[in-house]
C-alpha cells in the first residue's frame, strides 16, 4: 500500500532536484527519503528515478506521478485542515516574506489559515530579506520566509523550496544569443539584487568561488524594480524562471543559459526558538506545505 511518506519522498526529491534536499524539506535523514523511494517504486513496478547518470534524473512515468503526488497531498492538508478549525484564541502573527513569496503563494497561505483557524489573522509584512531578520531578531516579526543567508543562535530553520534562478534579458538588449561563459557576462550590464538582499548575498559568494566580477552594474534590493529595468532593455538580471515564464513564451524575455549555471536558491521560514508556541509553529508548518513558488499574482510592470 503506498503511503503519504511515500508520496512526500518522492514530491520533494523532484521539486528540491535532491534526496538530501527533501530530507531536509522532510525533517528525516538520506538513507530514509531512499528507502521510501524504493519501496513505493516496488509498489508501482517502474523506476521514478534514472540512476545511470551521475545525478538521477526523473523519468517520464516519474513526471505523471508527480503531478499525482502533489494533487494527493494537497487533498491530504484540506483534509487535516478541516480539524484544526475553532481550536485557538483570537491571535494575530507577524509574518515577514519578500516580494517572491507575496507574488506567489502568500494569498495562498492567508486563505488556509484562515480557513483552518478563522479566529487567526496574518499580518504580512514584505521587505527586503536582510530588514526582514533584523525585524524577526528585534522581535517586531515572529516568522519571516527569505532566501537561506541568515544563520544565528536561536533561530529555528525550516526548509521550503529550491527557486532556479536564470539570466533573463529583453531581446531589444541582446538578441541572437543563448549560451555565455559566466565570465562572459562581465562585458554586459548586469542588473544585480542588492542594497540587504540575502539573494543578493548568495549570488555574491557563488560568484566570488567562481572568480568572476562583473565591471557594469545596477544595484536594487527589489525584485519588480529589477523585472521592469530587465523589461525594458536594460541589462541582464537574475531572476526567478517560473515566475517570469511568461514573459519568456510571449518573448518579451529571453534566457541566456551561464557556464556554469545560476545555482538554486533555497529559501527557509524563520522565527525564534525562545519565543515560539504551539500557534507560531503551526503557521510555520503551513508556511512549509503551501510553498510554491512556480505560481504567480497577475504582474504589472511598467514598459509591458
Amino acid at each position: 500500500m503506498i503511503t503519504f511518506k511515500q508520496l512526500e519522498a518522492f514530491y520533494w526529491s523532484v521539486e528540491l532536484g535532491g534526496f538530501e534536499a527533501a530530507a531536509r524539506r522532510l525533517n528525516t535523514t538520506q538513507s530514509a527519503v531512499s528507502k521510501r523511494l524504493q519501496e513505493l517504486e516496488g509498489i508501482l513496478g517502474f523506476a521514478l528515478f534514472d540512476r545511470s547518470r551521475r545525478k538521477a534524473q526523473v523519468t517520464a512515468r516519474g513526471q505523471e506521478l508527480r503531478l499525482l503526488a502533489r494533487e494527493s497531498l494537497a487533498l491530504r492538508t484540506r483534509i487535516l485542515d478541516m480539524s484544526r478549525a475553532d481550536l485557538v484564541e483570537p491571535r494575530t502573527v507577524r509574518l515577514g516574506v519578500t516580494e517572491l513569496t507575496a507574488m506567489t503563494w502568500l494569498p495562498s497561505l492567508v486563505q488556509r489559515v484562515h480557513g483552518s483557524h478563522p479566529q487567526l489573522t496574518l499580518a504580512p509584512t514584505v521587505g527586503s530579506s536582510v530588514s526582514l531578520a533584523e525585524r524577526l531578531q528585534a522581535g517586531e516579526l515572529d516568522l519571516i520566509v527569505v532566501p537561506d543567508a541568515f544563520r544565528a543562535a536561536g533561530l529555528e530553520v525550516l526548509h521550503l523550496d529550491a527557486v532556479q534562478y536564470d539570466w533573463l534579458c529583453s531581446p531589444s538588449y541582446l538578441d541572437g544569443v543563448d549560451r555565455l561563459a559566466l565570465k562572459a557576462l562581465a562585458q554586459y550590464t548586469i542588473i544585480e539584487q542588492k542594497h540587504e538582499s540575502g539573494l543578493g548575498n548568495l549570488i555574491d559568494h557563488w560568484l566570488d568561488a567562481q572568480q568572476v566580477r562583473f565591471r557594469n552594474t545596477l544595484a536594487s534590493s527589489s525584485l519588480t524594480a529589477s523585472a521592469s529595468l530587465t523589461l525594458a532593455g536594460v541589462g541582464i538580471c537574475y531572476l526567478p524562471r517560473r515566475l517570469f515564464e511568461p514573459d519568456i513564451q510571449s518573448g518579451q524575455l529571453r534566457v541566456i543559459r551561464s557556464t556554469p549555471p545560476v545555482p538554486r536558491i533555497p529559501y527557509v521560514a524563520l522565527y525564534e526558538k525562545a519565543r515560539a508556541d504551539e500557534l507560531l509553529r503551526y503557521v510555520a508548518s503551513m508556511a512549509t506545505e503551501t510553498c510554491d513558488f512556480s505560481g504567480a499574482m497577475p504582474r504589472y510592470f511598467p514598459g509591458r
